[in-house]
């Protein structure tokens, strides 16, 4: 951020989209992370495709991301990368949104299955216990 703000004569201010892109993308990548721990867990069902294209989107998404933040800046390039950066931004946090929402929602409603594999016995499958109204 600050080799950006000595070549390009920005502002601190003016370069902070890059600190809250970062943020994004850490906290996507985090959020990756875990998914693939618990989708190995799910039995394949229609709820579990949803939860993986929901997924596949959201990695496309980060490393696009990620693509544009690794770029070289250009001083007289930087408002059309400053903007794509702020859009793909504000995609991601969405599209994470979307993934962490409709799964809490999968989970409350049951439609996500527990396969765990135990070395003394058969798979076990658990649901999650749906909320009582």
């Amino acid at each position: 951020m600050l080799d950006m703000q000595k070549r390009s004569e920005m502002s601190w201010i003016e370069v902070q989209f890059l600190s809250t892109a970062k943020d994004i993308l850490l906290a996507s990548r985090n959020t990756l992370k875990w998914t693939y721990c618990f989708a190995y867990y799910l039995t394949r069902c229609n709820t579990t495709l949803l939860f993986e294209d929901n997924q596949r989107d959201l990695e496309m998404a980060v490393e696009q991301l990620s693509e544009l933040l690794e770029r070289q800046f250009e001083p007289d390039k930087l408002a059309a990368l400053k903007q794509a950066v702020i859009d793909k931004s504000v995609y991601v946090a969405g599209r994470r949104e979307v993934l962490l929402e409709a799964t809490a929602a999968d989970l409350l409603e049951g439609k996500m299955i527990w396969s765990i594999e135990d070395s003394t016995t058969a798979t076990l499958a658990l649901a999650v216990p749906t909320k009582k109204k």
